[in-house]
């Protein structure tokens, strides 16, 4: 695997039709575990930078004032812990069901996804000035290519043969993940500032 832009971006757009080959070019780089951990927060800052770009660009609706969606920074915050939640769950849940895949593996799957999704960001920026349409379509895109990489990442990182069982059990864990981040973001008071339906009238 080489380390110049084009072949990256040739690469990123190769996840897509062939993810599980992609992903072993990916899964087979060899770096110190400290490395990975500052790549994987370069990618975080890039990701809430543009979030903060996107706020600039396109203020926030009033109501949201104080909320989470109406704080970039305070998201970015949240988005980075669940990513850290989420390569706990690629190893340790892929171990649990009898997975080979190794530490610093699920930490490159969360990077590789990161990067795709940074691009992919900035796309939805710029076409946001002139497309609104097509920026909020390819921002659903955005979403569906992370649940791509993740689950045909995992299972080839794992040994697994079924893709589709392992976006099964991704389903499970983040909507089990959702509701614990949910409680704990009530808890902090993170969704204070939002208008509730009585005060909107």
């Amino acid at each position: 695997m080489r380390f110049e832009p084009g072949y990256l971006l040739g690469m990123a757009l190769q996840t897509i039709p062939e993810p599980r080959k992609v992903a072993r070019d990916v899964l087979s780089l060899d770096f110190p575990r400290a490395a990975l951990w500052q790549a994987f927060a370069l990618f975080a800052v890039l990701s809430t930078g543009l979030n903060v770009a996107s706020v600039i660009l396109f203020p926030p609706d009033p109501m949201l004032a104080g909320s989470l969606l109406g704080d970039p920074l305070r998201m970015g915050m949240v988005q980075t812990a669940s990513l850290v939640i989420t390569v706990f769950l690629i190893y340790w849940v892929g171990r649990a069901f009898g997975g080979h895949g190794t530490f610093p593996q699920a930490i490159l799957t969360v990077i590789w996804m990161q990067y795709v999704g940074v691009m992919l960001q900035l796309v939805v920026l710029v076409l946001a000035l002139f497309a609104p349409g097509l920026a909020a379509l390819v921002a659903l895109f955005s979403a569906g290519v992370s649940f791509w990489i993740v689950t045909h990442f995992t299972a080839e990182m794992h040994g697994f043969r079924s893709a589709g069982l392992v976006f099964a059990t991704i389903v499970v864990l983040l909507l089990g993940l959702g509701v614990v981040l949910g409680i704990a973001l009530a808890l902090i008071g993170a969704g204070a500032g939002v208008l509730s339906p009585m005060q909107m009238r």
